[in-house]
């Protein structure tokens, strides 16, 4: 079977019917090395040379989005699995594409800038992946509002804001069923389990939770970061665990964040009172509003009653806010929100920055402010390089 270009454009421009989507997948399992050839063909004569690696990115998964659910759009449920093994053929290939694409521009014009490329990064926004129990998946920010599932006693739902809710009918669960929602790099999410518990996600965090709560205790698990408004239910604690660690609740406000590339993890209390637990070396912290524990692996727990709560809510309302912050601190957060990675180069100036950014703005805008103070950046595929 052969696929004309015409009907790959109409894919990446997900304007094709469900049987020419249909067709095109088939394709794309059996021959990925193909689209490799029209890539290069097609930008080399491409308008202004626009199609830049990240844009083709996206314009393929909203493809794949978009396609999955156009053979039947009263469909609320994305089986997403079954495109997984085209997506990352399609993936590979396009960075190949925009390797060849960037070293011509390089040819063509040799007097580029190195220290911003033309190439610019927009910022995450509301993306997530939901993990069923049965293991079928649901993208998110493509699926329509309405119910997604039914779980044993519990509906799963997107509202018309977006958010993720979970609604118990109240009867008795039989067998506890587990999902998981986790946000890629680049992606935030909002859910509300069913007890009510709000539960906002930073970008490259997960959150693995009961779709009902029953018995003695209400017990969820994650990664990365996560801000909590726990449901108050004094005959149920909230504990929310992150590898050895553990916050035990009734009902309060908190943020958690256990990135591994962290050096501690942070938990800090906005409302209420929590309880930080390092559970196999048998430590335990009772916090106060205001109050930040800082677990490190073989140490104790540590306990900042001077914690800048607006820094730490930054990534929640929408900012970066740094307070005296080095530039690595700062990168690992550009590099989450922006899907980027990040290397370095030379001895860095040892520097501290403070100030508040929008990460509604392009990595551009962010890296400039920086480098007025004497730090430089350079933009390669997806990699941003921190130089003196």
């Amino acid at each position: 079977m052969e696929i004309s270009n015409l009907l790959i454009r109409k894919f990446l421009a997900n304007s094709c019917t469900a049987a020419e989507a249909e067709q095109v997948a088939a394709w794309l399992k059996t021959h990925p090395k193909a689209l490799d050839a029209f890539l290069k063909e097609d930008w080399d004569h491409a308008p202004g040379q626009e199609s830049l690696e990240s844009d083709l990115r996206d314009a393929m998964w909203q493809a794949i989005r978009d396609q999955t659910t156009a053979a039947d759009h009263q469909r609320s449920k994305i089986i997403w699995m079954k495109w997984a093994a085209v997506a990352a053929s399609v993936l590979a290939v396009l960075a190949i594409g925009y390797g060849l694409f960037y070293n011509n521009n390089k040819e063509k014009d040799p007097g580029a800038t190195k220290t911003l490329a033309v190439k610019d990064f927009a910022p995450g926004g509301n993306r997530a992946i939901l993990t069923l129990a049965d293991g079928s998946a649901i993208l998110l920010d493509s699926v329509h509002n309405g119910i997604l599932s039914q779980q044993g006693n519990t509906r799963v739902l997107k509202l018309n804001n977006g958010e993720l809710a979970y609604h118990s009918s109240g009867e008795k669960p039989g067998e506890v069923q587990y999902n998981t929602i986790a946000t890629p790099k680049g992606g935030q999410y909002q859910v509300i389990l069913a007890d009510g518990t709000k539960v906002w996600l930073n970008a490259a965090s997960s959150l693995h939770f009961p779709t009902s709560f029953a018995g003695r205790e209400r017990r969820v698990e994650i990664t990365g970061e996560a801000y909590f408004e726990v449901a108050h239910n004094a005959a149920m604690p909230f504990i929310v665990k992150n590898g050895d660690a553990e916050v035990r609740v009734l009902g309060t406000h908190f943020n958690i964040n256990a990135y591994n590339d962290e050096s501690a993890v942070k938990v800090t209390l906005l409302e209420g009172q929590v309880n930080v637990t390092q559970v196999n070396a048998h430590r335990s912290q009772l916090l106060s509003p205001g109050q930040q524990a800082s677990m490190h692996v073989n140490s104790d727990i540590k306990v900042n009653g001077n914690v800048d709560m607006e820094a730490v809510m930054a990534w929640k309302n929408g900012l970066f806010n740094f307070t005296s912050a080095d530039i690595k601190t700062i990168m690992r957060q550009v590099g989450r929100w922006y899907d980027i990675d990040v290397s370095y180069e030379g001895n860095l100036p040892e520097r501290e920055f403070s100030g508040k950014i929008s990460r509604n703005t392009n990595a551009s805008n962010v890296l400039k402010i920086l480098e007025q103070s004497n730090i430089h950046f350079r933009m390669e595929n997806k990699k941003i390089i921190v130089m003196p």
